[in-house]
């Protein structure tokens, strides 16, 4: 049998019984983690004991099975079944050694490219399991020599106990919450609002010692409002109420269906053949499509979900070594681009729009569309030109390894002419864009747009109920929701107005002084996003800030442009639900957190340094008054 070229595998593949009931994209995803391996005779193609890293066949030459029965193995026999079982990686090991008797040629498939078929064929797994069955059978039924002693039965491992941190977390979240509700009480204010801060202590601790999940904290805390009707349900329950709910599940549903009909990893293929085979550029290529995004879509969770498949199409094509400074950087370029520009414009950040309705009509009106980006300018080019930068000249590998062409042409290849759901998810992609951008040609809100848009995938079938089911972020949806019903709550309750009362004394020093007003937004925001998701923490210091702003003549859009830039800086995992979204998509298991760490701090360094450096243009803008 000849050894197949690129263009050849995905023959190979589809001629193979095991993968002759796959689609034309589950085998261009498996052509990626596909390669032909030449062993010399004598050496081993798998050695018993060693992690089962790949599943293949051989093409060219003949090897021997080590089993007390030796079996031979010839041009087209199978050989690595344990890779298809499930387990830790770590856990899942070869049974027997597989010593090629000449010079052998074979097809090495993958076990990560194998899991995600897997994911969707389960029947797979059964089927290549029970060959290594059949073929082991001697190994299992050889009888046991005098030397071989009994194996003894596993002892059971005694349970861990919980680490300290935990101890302390849960310990605080116990007597911290009730202390909250006593101090509160005992400072004569009202019963509702102890309560009230009693929750919310509740909530920052489950986060700041990451006890639960991120979005059960306010979840739990809008039911705890609505069992003892501490507000009413238009309150807790405000973001259930809002056009965000119907946004977040038209993108997410359009992601799903870009993904799964094969459109992303379309697109990711002839970006990576049409742009300069360069690793700057392939990164980007990721923070453009961000950017892009950022102009209509107000939710960095969503833009991320939409970039998130191109970059783990991008990174399984390009290789880089798990924890290396380049799979690190590919990592940053998505997490960037749909973070960086959140700012920089209005619609790029739904906590821009609820603060944009606290404006003064006036301020409203002259800061509408790219008047935001205007006043932003000093900062959207500096951040833009140190990301670029950093990207171009910081994390590249001695010796940038070449993209290998000739297989990405044939991954294209296989896919073969674009399907009716690639055509229907290119074709409400365009909509939902266009419709964003001049909502005026339909009349209707971006949201509203987007619902259409789901109830049309729905409804074709494009998007079934399974997919529905799996394909959606049901957490992020719920943790954003019930974060805004928390948020309410504090404004209803009459919480911010005292707050400002506490926070504005003695300040009046400050009159007109934008250099110690930016230190203050900065440290308003800062603290409060210690405790607050990014949404909340924002929404809140422009609450606080921009009154008083306002009394101590500061422009208004001032206040909430440095509230947005500096809600951004965050520390803490807890802090960042785009970064929870990227160690979920893993960054931990791909990239150096260490790494991706010290990248986010220097960008918190350079916000502030470019806020400060934005105060002449500002003044030169006339907004210093």
């Amino acid at each position: 049998m000849e050894v197949p070229s690129a263009t050849g595998l995905s023959a190979a593949l589809a001629a193979h019984p095991l993968f002759a009931g796959c689609s034309a994209l589950e085998r261009a995803r498996l052509l990626a983690g596909t390669q032909v391996r030449h062993v010399p005779a004598g050496q081993l193609l798998t050695q018993a004991g060693a992690q089962a890293t790949h599943y293949g066949w051989i093409v060219q030459g003949q090897a021997t099975l080590c089993t007390p029965t030796p079996q031979a193995l010839c041009s087209g026999a199978a050989c690595g079944h344990e890779a298809l079982a499930g387990g830790p990686p770590a856990q899942v090991r070869y049974l027997a050694d597989l010593r090629a008797d000449n010079a052998v040629s074979a097809l090495h498939i993958e076990r990560a490219a194998l899991q995600t078929l897997l994911a969707g064929h389960a029947p797979l797994r059964s089927q290549a399991l029970l060959a290594l069955a059949q073929r082991l059978g001697a190994l299992a039924a050889a009888p046991q020599t005098p030397a071989q002693t009994p194996a003894q039965p596993p002892q059971p491992n005694p349970p861990p106990g919980l680490p300290r941190r935990t101890w302390l977390g849960w310990g605080a979240t116990l007597v911290l919450p009730l202390l909250a509700w006593w101090l509160a009480s005992s400072a004569a204010l009202p019963a509702h609002s102890a309560v009230y801060l009693g929750l919310f202590c509740m909530t920052a601790l489950l986060w700041l010692f990451n006890l639960v999940d991120e979005f059960i904290p306010p979840l739990i805390a809008v039911v705890a409002m609505l069992f003892i009707e501490l507000v009413p349900a238009q309150v807790a329950l405000h973001g259930f109420y809002s056009r965000a709910f119907l946004l977040l599940l038209g993108v997410y549903g359009l992601s799903a269906l870009m993904v799964s009909s094969g459109l992303a990893y379309r697109l990711m293929l002839w970006v990576l053949l049409r742009l300069p085979d360069r690793p700057a550029w392939h990164r980007f290529a990721l923070t453009a499509f961000g950017f892009v995004l950022s102009i209509v879509m107000p939710s960095s969770n969503a833009r991320m979900s939409l970039l998130l498949p191109l970059h783990q199409e991008m990174d399984a094509n390009l290789g880089a070594p798990a924890h290396s400074p380049e799979a690190t950087a590919l990592m940053v370029a998505p997490f960037t681009g749909a973070t960086l520009f959140a700012p920089l414009l209005l619609t790029a950040k739904s906590s821009n729009l609820a603060a944009f309705s606290m404006l003064p009509p006036q301020v409203r009106q002259e800061f509408e569309g790219a008047a935001w980006l205007v006043g932003a300018a000093v900062v959207a080019l500096g951040l833009l030109l140190w990301h670029l930068g950093t990207m171009r000249r910081a994390w590249l590998p001695a010796v940038p390894a070449p993209l290998p062409q000739a297989r990405l042409q044939a991954q294209l290849h296989t896919l073969g002419p674009l399907r009716r759901g690639e055509w229907a998810a290119a074709l409400g992609f365009t909509l939902f864009v266009l419709g964003s951008l001049w909502p005026q040609s339909h009349q209707s809100q971006a949201a509203w747009l987007a619902g259409l848009l789901l109830g049309a995938l729905l409804v074709l079938g494009l998007l079934d109920k399974p997919a529905f089911q799996s394909k959606i972020d049901w957490p992020m949806i719920f943790f954003l929701l019930s974060l805004d019903g928390l948020t309410q709550a504090l404004g209803y309750l009459g919480l911010d107005k005292l707050l400002l009362a506490q926070l504005g004394t003695g300040l009046q020093w400050m009159d007109g002084s934008l250099g110690w007003f930016t230190a203050l937004a900065l440290l308003v925001t800062v603290l409060l996003r210690l405790v607050l998701p990014l949404t909340a923490g924002m929404v809140l210091a422009a609450t606080l800030l921009l009154p008083l702003g306002i009394e101590l003549g500061i422009h208004p859009w001032i206040v909430v442009f440095l509230t947005s830039l500096f809600s951004d800086i965050w520390f803490l995992p807890h802090q960042n639900s785009t970064y929870q979204q990227a160690l979920g998509a893993g960054l931990r298991q791909r990239g150096d957190l260490a790494l991706f760490m010290r990248y986010q701090w220097g960008l918190n360094a350079v916000r502030v340094l470019l806020a400060y450096a934005s105060i002449p243009y500002w003044q030169w803008l006339g907004l210093d008054a």
